[in-house]
């Protein structure tokens, strides 16, 4: 796998786990395991009135039983009592099977303090099972283990260079006809990026990169502005994004979330086409580089 289809297979990643909540984050995770431990990873479902008795999936060789959640929002109080309800319901109905039990879980921001001790707690009450979490970062290094094509069947396909080489303008229209659509908070400060602006937003190396190979591009979208009709369209879209974007730093978002949330508006679905995907990270690489989306370096910020 060559460095941009890394790049942008972790983006990818980082959507997929960012969006899937419920039964669609367990689907993910089994996917997931099945993939990189086919045999040996056996994918639970519920079974009538039986349930799955508290049983997610079972790792066979490592004796290791999993248990899912991801709510929409995490709450400490209804996590702690989903900890006791599926870790004693496994034991009851599996404990001469499994001698680790994980709680697999959908908080990018990682655990609380409540369930971390939880968790601690258990994994000292009983010496004949280790308690353990999984989050974003155990799954993605269990996916970047898949070889390629297994990657490709999980998460779908990605552009090629040539394809970002490419990038049309009917594409490069649907995505700022998608962008202007969103709500827009009033934000006048549209100017030219100072060089430095990379560095200030605390970006992954792996997200300046794939903005970096945007950028490459991104003349496609000031052309696409320069020709047409409206000139007000280019402010609009701006004015939008930058609307999205605050909402989503309010929310406290890493720096990573919040552009890969921003992609995915871009892309206007989780499934979208690689020419589609190359287009939002076209237009999204062009309002980094030429407005005031994302922040700009703290002696800039002070002028």
């Amino acid at each position: 796998m060559d460095h941009f289809s890394r790049v942008f297979y972790e983006q990818v990643f980082l959507i997929a786990f960012l969006e899937r909540r419920g039964e669609a984050f367990q689907d993910l995770f089994s996917s997931i395991m099945e993939k990189r431990y086919p045999s040996d990873f056996i994918r639970t479902r519920p079974w009538g009135k039986q349930g799955d008795r508290k049983n997610d999936g079972f790792f066979r060789s490592m004796r290791t039983l999993f248990q899912v959640y991801a709510p929409s929002e995490m709450n400490e109080a209804a996590t702690i009592a989903k900890i006791d309800e599926d870790y004693n319901g496994a034991l009851s109905h599996w404990s001469n099977h499994f001698d680790t039990w994980v709680f697999v879980h959908n908080s990018r921001q990682g655990l609380g303090p409540g369930v971390t001790k939880k968790l601690l707690d258990l994994d000292s009450r009983n010496q004949n099972v280790c308690v353990r979490s999984w989050g974003f970062e155990e799954l993605r290094r269990v996916v970047f283990e898949l070889a390629f094509p297994e990657l490709a069947s999980l998460l779908g396909p990605i552009p090629s260079r040539t394809d970002l080489i490419n990038v049309s303008y009917s594409e490069v229209e649907m995505v700022l006809r998608t962008l202007e659509q969103r709500r827009s908070l009033q934000n006048d400060d549209i100017r030219p990026v100072p060089p430095r602006k990379l560095e200030a937003n605390s970006l992954s190396d792996s997200v300046e990169r794939l903005l970096k190979f945007g950028m490459g591009s991104s003349n496609k979208v000031r052309d696409f502005f320069g020709k047409h009709h409206d000139p007000e369209l280019g402010d609009r879209v701006a004015q939008a994004f930058r609307g999205e974007y605050e909402a989503l730093r309010n929310a406290n978002r890493t720096p990573d979330e919040i552009f890969a949330e921003l992609q995915l508006i871009g892309n206007g679905t989780t499934f979208a086409t690689p020419s589609r995907q190359v287009a939002s990270l076209t237009v999204l690489a062009y309002l980094f580089e030429e407005c005031d989306i994302f922040e700009r370096p703290q002696e800039e910020s002070a002028q």
